[in-house]
């Protein structure tokens, strides 16, 4: 090997390892350091894998944009009384909607999903118009928008994961990742980015095994390249709730994990993850005012090992703080704070309140402001979610040429 290689070589190696919003600083270096950032899919894997992971909260809000979320600390009352923390919602990320006519404005978002660095936007369409579907990077600012056809009705739920595919000419593996489209029945549908440009049924037609039925709204979630949910054996229903996995590589679900406890009924049931890593779940069972967050230990690709839960946080919800079943939330568990966005709805629908606060250890509750966020009558749910900026590359249809990065 020539020496201008190995120093390449040296040069890459030590740029898998600087952060992302660094990288971005650093593209303008030289037109080598240009295209690697660009245009190098190995690089760009290697890199989420090696670099050191920024974790950022986003929200989706009830205007249908994708805002960052930032957590700071309120001034104390008091000489004696910590700082509060608050959360502060920034300036919308920007997606221009993909219609020319439409150029000026902003593509709305109606439902957000997370996965290795991309994000799937949906807009839930009508019987005339459909859904409209975009894969995005925020980071680099590439999209690929996904023809939804006549999947369009507000119970789909647009997912997004992947499975590692071994590339024949290197040892290494590159990741094919597809949409699941789930509308609660049996017209499971999938979307291989990388080798289709249409939609196929899964061989069983259901996202849950048979004698399982499965809880879908708000509460299925992606780690690791799997998708996660919570679903309940019908022939065992005391045995309350348990976690299912949907693996995007046989594309069928298997059980995961029963909750912490075995309850058969719950007030509040919420599923989150934890830094790409674990995931945490939200419980309050019907019969009490106590609700608790717990997490699981450290989940990899190999099933047969076991998974534990841990409980990080305890609150009593009456009667000063109330939340229903329809509450988002992503936790920080070293600072053991919960943020949560919930959603009440007043008269019928005719008025609903948003709210956003922060939950923390011994009941401490700080709430966005001291008025509701925001009343309304339409728009989606509040939806808190994680983030993790990065260089990774959405696979284009044949001859499609991918939106350069501004």
């Amino acid at each position: 090997m020539a020496i201008p290689e190995l120093l390449n070589d040296l040069v890459d190696e030590i740029l898998c390892r600087v952060p992302a919003t660094s990288l971005k600083r650093l593209r303008a270096t030289c037109k080598r350091w240009n295209r690697l950032f660009k245009d190098d899919r190995r690089f760009a894997r290697e890199h989420f894998d090696n670099a050191p992971k920024e974790i950022h909260s986003l929200i989706l809000t009830e205007k249908c944009r994708i805002c960052p979320l930032s957590i700071i600390n309120l001034p104390p009352h008091g000489d004696d009384v910590p700082p509060l923390p608050s959360v502060e919602v920034k300036r919308e990320l920007s997606l221009p909607h993909p219609c020319p006519f439409k150029n000026s404005r902003q593509f709305d978002i109606t439902e957000v999903f997370h996965c290795d660095g991309l994000l799937i936007c949906v807009k839930e369409g009508t019987r005339r118009y459909g859904s409209q579907i975009v894969v995005w990077n925020p980071f680099t600012g590439q999209t690929r928008w996904i023809e939804a056809n006549n999947r369009w009705k507000n119970t789909n739920t647009f997912v997004l994961g992947y499975y590692n595919k071994k590339n024949n000419k290197s040892s290494c593996s590159q990741r094919s990742y597809k949409i699941l489209c789930y509308n609660g029945g049996e017209d499971t549908e999938i979307y291989d980015l990388n080798s289709s440009d249409s939609w196929r049924r899964i061989p069983d037609g259901d996202l849950t095994p048979p004698g399982w039925d499965g809880m879908i709204s708000g509460d299925i979630v992606p780690l690791k390249g799997n998708t996660y949910f919570i679903a309940k054996e019908k022939s065992k229903p005391q045995l309350g709730w348990s976690l299912l996995r949907f693996d995007f590589s046989t594309e069928k679900s298997s059980l995961f994990v029963p909750l912490p406890y075995q309850c058969p009924l719950y007030k509040i049931l919420s599923l989150s993850v934890v830094r790409d890593e674990k995931l945490s779940v939200f419980l309050q069972p019907d019969s009490t005012c106590k609700a608790e967050i717990w997490v699981t230990s450290k989940i990899g690709n190999d099933s047969t090992k076991a998974v534990s839960w841990n409980k990080v946080l305890a609150f009593d919800l009456s009667p000063h703080l109330q939340i229903t079943d329809l509450v988002n939330f992503v936790l920080d568990e070293d600072k053991k704070l919960a943020v949560c966005c919930d959603r009440w709805i007043e008269d019928c629908y005719i008025h609903c309140i948003d709210k956003i606060f922060i939950l923390g250890e011994n009941n401490q509750v700080s709430q966005s402001g001291c008025d509701p966020l925001v009343t309304h009558q339409t728009g989606p749910w509040p939806a808190p979610l994680y983030y993790v900026p990065s260089l990774v590359q959405i696979e284009l249809p044949a001859g499609g040429k991918r939106k350069p990065i501004d």
